[in-house]
């Protein structure tokens, strides 16, 4: 690992971003479960006279399944908030959903690459081990993320590879993919013996 000048970063010096609490994120959220809470009170009455109890439980608790999703996405930046810290001593960052922090030293890291929405660390767990693990950083849900790089390259002392971030194509292609995946597995839920 190369030493990058840091005379300019004091060694009590430390880069802080957390992620932003937006109230209107928690009202859509609970907007959006009261929606499908109501949708649940509505069918309630008609598929119980149905007395079919299976498309009872199924449509039932898909509705009131998707109205906790919505309130714990909703509740999560409250309970759990993402937050980066980047000091010269090296990288903690606790993820979006993921809510235990990881701690990562410089003397760990083998690689870096930063891109304006996710940081990638590859490092060692300890500093004479061979094998390696990655460490995904997504700036999406932190504050002044288009800092972010910015202070990896103050703070690291290896040359890190600059990323430009995916084109709209990409991004779209991406999510066509997924789209189609996420129908292909309900089909197969919804007809297992086909």
């Amino acid at each position: 690992m190369s030493d990058a000048p840091q005379s300019d970063v004091n060694d009590d010096s430390q880069d802080n971003y957390v992620e932003n609490r937006d109230p209107t994120e928690l009202a859509m959220c609970v907007i959006l479960a009261a929606a499908y809470i109501g949708l649940a009170r509505f069918c309630w009455t008609k598929l119980y006279e149905t007395g079919n109890w299976k498309l009872l439980f199924n449509i039932e608790g898909f509705f009131i399944t998707i109205a906790l999703v919505a309130i714990f996405v909703g509740l999560r930046p409250y309970i759990s908030p993402s937050s980066l810290q980047l000091s010269s001593f090296g990288i903690k960052y606790r993820g979006t959903y993921w809510p235990q922090r990881k701690t990562v030293n410089w003397d760990q890291v083998v690689q870096l690459y930063i891109s304006p929405e996710l940081v990638i660390v590859i490092y060692k767990l300890n500093a004479d081990g061979k094998r390696v693990w990655p460490m995904l950083i997504s700036s999406l849900y932190l504050a002044e993320r288009e800092k972010i790089p910015n202070s990896f390259i103050k703070y690291c002392p290896i040359e890190p590879i600059i990323m430009s971030g995916p084109h709209l194509i990409s991004r779209v292609v991406i999510v066509v993919l997924f789209s189609i995946a996420l129908v292909w597995v309900l089909e197969l839920l919804a007809n297992p013996s086909a």
